[in-house]
């Protein structure tokens, strides 16, 4: 992961639903095939997604509202709008095209959030044309499209692509001839291949490209999310971001961020902030949020009932009563389809937004807060240097651990921490999330993890405080995020969010139904699945 972007990648993306690798990954990927797959003048006719019976997808694709990012995905809605909450329902009501999800076997079954979608292309001459697009929701919103049509590509929504169908000998000088500023060419096979731009190609462009002798088609995709300009490799560690130089940690993520997205420093300083402030909001939206709103099967809003409790004075916790009510908020809209940020993930979004919160309300100014973001992300993307954010893979170590521990960063940063103290916070964090499991009860991204925000924001504010108080934490951060990766590897499918162990085993009645809540057990057997990469 080290073409990751900041913004993109680690306090990001803007989302809605309760899981970025079940929601935000599969919204980004229907998106990009609906650029991919249908043309000018063209119109798809039918969507089937399939997902393997081993997978995460089968058991969760509904409950954490995989099928309504698709759906979103494939109309073109844009998250922030709220059209994005009705368009599942405008299928399942006959208003547009079949589109179907089913659980089939798939091949290659290598990841826990592979899918294949087929799509049926109605085309210009009236004849319907198939495409097979194979895809990986790969954690935090990202993903790869690897195959289309039995060829392998690479389409990641950082860039640009043109996908050209047919002879594409030609095709690199006819971009010279348009002198235009093309990164990468890759040929997918004898019949396609895939050219990568920083900046979007004209119309005029395309046509040129389309015109070529033996170029039988011409597919067209933008970026999901910022458009990445470099894809060198910035991010090597948390042991060299922590070295002291001339360029403090806040700086240094708005060199990286720079350098990546291609925008001067102050813009991106600017991105930053609008990220700040979406942040905040989603607090004040959940802590606002009408009964109506609920979504939540098992759990009812605690936000407010926490921000606004009156407790005993001998424990003098503010800061973390704050902290623990603002993680909950972001987490209830994150259940009822409101706008958040994951940071790095959905089922981890409350912990950052809940620490800045409460570093807002004790006066923190907001250039400082920006500060720590930038902190946060930096340290977040040093773990993704070496890691991966998908429960699927490692547990909920990758998700709210890795999310405490660019809270406890950045707090630590804006509260006088050197740059060794500040992954020396962060290094705590994930020695004590190591080997967490993922085990989201009737697969609902609300217990544990709601729970688990609040012990994030506590656990960030006890790492912060500690290594200032002087605890060294001894082991680098590298090696523990090592030994997260190391030991997610080792974890049984069953506590990698796949609904089938840990709290996931037990079975409590939904709110306001009449039945008891009842407990089962889930053994333990190893099962023949996907092969992790």
């Amino acid at each position: 992961m080290q073409n990751l972007s900041l913004l993109n990648s680690i306090v990001g993306p803007v989302m809605r639903g309760p899981s970025s690798s079940h929601s935000a990954g599969p919204y980004h990927i229907a998106n990009t095939i609906r650029q991919l797959t249908a043309g000018c003048g063209e119109y798809i006719d039918s969507v089937r997604i399939g997902f393997n019976p081993s997978g995460s997808f089968a058991a969760v694709y509904s409950n954490q509202g995989s099928d309504e990012g698709f759906a979103a995905g494939f109309l073109g809605i844009p998250i922030t709008d709220d059209a994005y909450l009705d368009a599942l329902r405008r299928f399942q009501s006959g208003q547009l095209y079949p589109f179907t999800f089913e659980v089939t076997t798939l091949v290659p079954n290598d990841h826990p959030n592979r899918v294949q979608i087929d799509v049926q292309v109605r085309q210009t001459d009236g004849n319907i044309r198939s495409d097979r697009f194979r895809a990986v929701s790969t954690g935090g919103g990202m993903f790869v499209i690897d195959d289309l049509n039995g060829h392998s590509i690479e389409v990641t929504g950082t860039e640009h692509v043109v996908l050209v169908e047919g002879d594409a000998d030609a095709v690199p000088d006819a971009l010279a001839r348009e002198d235009l500023n093309w990164r990468t060419a890759v040929r997918a096979s004898n019949r396609l291949s895939q050219f990568a731009f920083a900046a979007e190609l004209s119309a005029e462009a395309l046509v040129s490209i389309a015109g070529l002798s033996g170029v039988e088609r011409v597919r067209v995709t933008g970026p999901s999310q910022l458009c990445v300009a470099s894809t060198d490799t910035l991010l090597v560690s948390g042991a060299a971001l922590g070295e002291p130089n001339n360029l403090g940690l806040a700086e240094k993520a708005l060199e990286l961020e720079s350098i990546r997205l291609g925008l001067p420093r102050h813009e991106v300083r600017r991105l930053f902030e609008e990220r700040l402030e979406l942040m905040l909001t989603s607090v004040e939206n959940g802590l606002r949020a009408a009964p109506s709103s609920d979504r939540m099967k098992f759990l009812t809003p605690s936000a407010l009932r926490i921000k606004n409790a009156i407790l005993p004075p001998i424990i003098g916790a503010g800061f973390l009563q704050n902290a623990m009510s603002a993680a909950l908020a972001v987490m209830e809209q994150d259940t009822n389809r409101g706008v958040v940020v994951a940071a790095p993930t959905a089922g981890s979004a409350g912990i950052v937004p809940g620490v800045l919160f409460a570093l807002s309300q004790v006066g923190v100014a907001e250039s400082m807060l920006v500060d720590s973001l930038q902190v946060m992300a930096l340290v977040g993307g040093a773990f993704a240097a070496r890691g991966s954010f998908a429960a699927e893979t490692g547990g909920c170590s990758v998700e709210t651990g890795a999310s405490a521990a660019m809270a406890a960063g950045g707090m630590s940063h804006i509260l006088g921490a050197g740059p060794q103290q500040v992954f020396g916070a962060a290094s705590l964090c994930l020695m004590n999330t190591l080997g967490l499991v993922c085990d989201p009860v009737g697969g609902e991204v609300e217990i544990p993890c709601h729970a688990r925000n609040i012990a994030g924001v506590s656990h960030a504010y006890a790492a912060s405080i500690a290594t200032l108080a002087g605890f060294d934490a001894v082991l680098p951060f590298d090696d523990v995020v090592q030994a997260t990766v190391d030991v997610g590897k080792l974890m049984h499918p069953d506590l990698r969010c796949t609904g089938r162990g840990g709290c996931a085993a037990f079975c409590p009645a939904p709110k306001g139904s009449d039945a008891s809540g009842s407990k089962t057990f889930v053994p333990l057997t190893l099962k023949s699945g996907y092969k992790d990469r």
